[in-house]
């Protein structure tokens, strides 16, 4: 206030003022008095202002979350997509060819096992393809003792495109020695304790598989003739490729022969019904039924020649098969080896009831006989 101002309140208070003075100065306080209500009315605007604020930051808070949550939902869908895409490709890609790579691959899985595993040709491989181009398959480890075929174990392989991983073997119960085969060359000097005396001590009501080493190297109907007509089964018969007298391990655990019967492959088999559909990505096969080639028993010449198929087939898979078997099958140098030598075979694989087993021990071709597995009487 000026000094103006306060003359005249204090005439004002006094009563000093004349009329038109005082109308005028009555008027001026009602000016103030508005100013004055002006200004106290403007703290109570203030809390106003202030949930405005809260109600802002409430809503930038929200629109944050949101907007989160709408990424995560797109980076959601995205890998989604990706997954389904990946899939798709993945299944294009085993299923391409005639046949397919899956097939291949299950191809390389099984006449690895029937030509290097003595028990290998028992059973077979399932496969599931999985995102990102990736392939396992899998097979169950079978044995035959007498009758009975017998699960020892589990055997997995993953691949990349395809690319194998190393096989992952597990092994089970009472027979999960993982024993590997067992056989002597017959230029092998070499002395071994063959199992005679524990075919003695087992009992009646028992059956048992065993490796035997021959003293000679056999043809192939000399073998079957050897075992024809007795009370045991011929499962599988190791060859001769020129490598096993040459080793320098007189035992013979790698072996590699084939079953007493043909190694059928996919071009072999004969179809009787196929039908197809058609697809975004052409036909495919949804049904399909096919026989093997008529074979006789004893027919030297179709097992002979199944089983060079089967080794020139896994020549152009050689590393696939070197990694099944922990070694190296030197394919080249033992089909060279057969063509020039024919095949012969220095020991087979039999299972029958343990008495007959035994009488082996009176036949001169038989030079060691070692047991593998040992189970209850299923021989009838």
């Amino acid at each position: 206030m000026n000094d103006e101002f306060n003359r005249k309140l204090e005439a004002y208070e006094k009563g000093e003022l004349t009329d038109q003075e005082l109308e005028a100065f009555e008027k001026e306080l009602e000016k103030l008095e508005s100013y004055q209500e002006t200004l106290e009315n403007k703290p109570d605007e203030q809390p106003e202002s202030a949930i405005s604020n809260k109600k802002q930051r409430r809503i930038v808070r929200k629109g944050k979350w949101k907007a989160r949550f709408q990424t995560a939902l797109t980076a959601l869908g995205i890998f989604m997509l990706i997954i389904i895409l990946s899939s798709v490709l993945t299944a294009v890609y085993y299923s391409w060819g005639n046949p397919d790579r899956v097939d291949e691959l299950r191809e390389v899985i099984d006449h690895t096992l029937t030509v290097t595993d003595p028990y290998g040709y028992l059973g077979g491989t399932s496969t599931i393809t999985k995102p990102y181009f990736g392939l396992e398959a899998t097979r169950d480890i079978k044995k035959q003792i007498g009758n009975e075929t017998i699960k020892v174990g589990d055997l997995e392989v993953n691949f990349l495109f395809s690319s194998m991983t190393f096989p992952e073997r597990s092994y089970m119960g009472n027979k999960s020695q993982n024993q590997s085969a067992f056989f002597f060359h017959p230029e092998s000097d070499e002395s071994f304790n063959s199992d005679w005396d524990q075919l003695e001590k087992l009992p009646e009501g028992t059956v048992v598989s065993a490796y035997v080493s021959f003293d000679e190297l056999l043809e192939s109907k000399d073998v079957e003739q050897l075992f024809s007509g007795k009370q045991m089964n011929l499962l599988w018969l190791a060859v001769d490729t020129g490598m096993e007298s040459s080793g320098n391990n007189d035992v013979i655990s790698n072996p590699i022969g084939f079953p007493s019967h043909p190694i059928w492959h996919e071009d072999d088999m004969i179809t009787q019904s196929h039908e197809e559909e058609e697809g975004l990505f052409g036909s495919t096969t949804v049904s399909e039924s096919a026989s093997s080639p008529a074979y006789t028993e004893g027919d030297q010449n179709m097992l002979h020649d199944q089983f060079m198929k089967t080794l020139r087939f896994l020549q152009d898979h050689e590393k696939k098969a070197n990694q099944l078997t922990f070694g190296d099958l030197r394919l080249e140098e033992s089909i060279n080896f057969l063509k020039s030598n024919g095949i012969q075979h220095y020991g087979a694989v039999i299972t029958g009831p343990t008495k007959e087993i035994l009488k082996l021990q009176n036949e001169q071709l038989i030079k060691e006989l070692k047991v593998d597995e040992v189970e209850f009487w299923n021989w009838d």
